[in-house]
């Protein structure tokens, strides 16, 4: 199962280089879940995965692996946000 959102505004007017645009996809395989979280900002993109497992004997819902995962992305993604823009600087 993939799931893709865009970051889009409301207007539906194309997006200026100013604005990010981030991309999640999701996927599961064999027990794992994995999130990629891509971002697209002026001319710098940069991508990012994130992998979570459910033990199956776990409780935890599905979804919890999917917020896992994406969170792990968004992280990792963060850090290279900053450590891109410590480097213009």
């Amino acid at each position: 199962m993939i799931r893709k959102m865009d970051r889009m505004h409301h207007n539906s007017r194309p997006i200026s280089s100013t604005h990010p645009t981030v991309t999640v996809a999701i996927d599961e395989h064999r027990g794992r879940t994995y999130a990629k979280v891509e971002l697209q900002w002026g001319t710098s993109h940069l991508a990012s995965l994130g992998v979570a497992y459910r033990h199956p004997a776990d409780y935890l819902a599905r979804e919890s692996g999917q917020e896992l995962a994406t969170a792990r992305a968004l992280s990792d993604l963060a850090d290279q946000v900053t450590a891109l823009s410590r480097a213009k600087n």
